[in-house]
């Protein structure tokens, strides 16, 4: 899968947990944070990831995820090694 098939995947699965930002721009750089998401939706966002990709992200590491670039470095990472 290449970056920009898994962006497009994690921008899908970010409409889905907030189907608000069904037209709204969101690449690489947008934090969740300017996108409106709270904890709560972080916290779905990130469970549909680990379904979709069959990846596990550690607790301590959720408040990592500042960006998109983030997920979508993380499960790059974790699919390949």
């Amino acid at each position: 899968m290449t970056d920009t098939a898994l962006l497009s995947d994690v921008v899908r699965l970010i409409r889905e947990v907030m189907p608000e930002l069904a037209t709204r721009e969101i690449d690489l750089d947008t934090s969740f944070e300017e996108i409106g998401m709270d904890s709560l939706n972080r916290v779905d966002l990130l469970a549909a990831a680990e379904s979709e990709f069959d990846v596990t992200v550690p607790d301590d590491d959720v408040a990592t995820f500042i960006q998109v670039r983030h997920l979508v470095d993380f499960v790059a990472g974790t699919r390949v090694g």
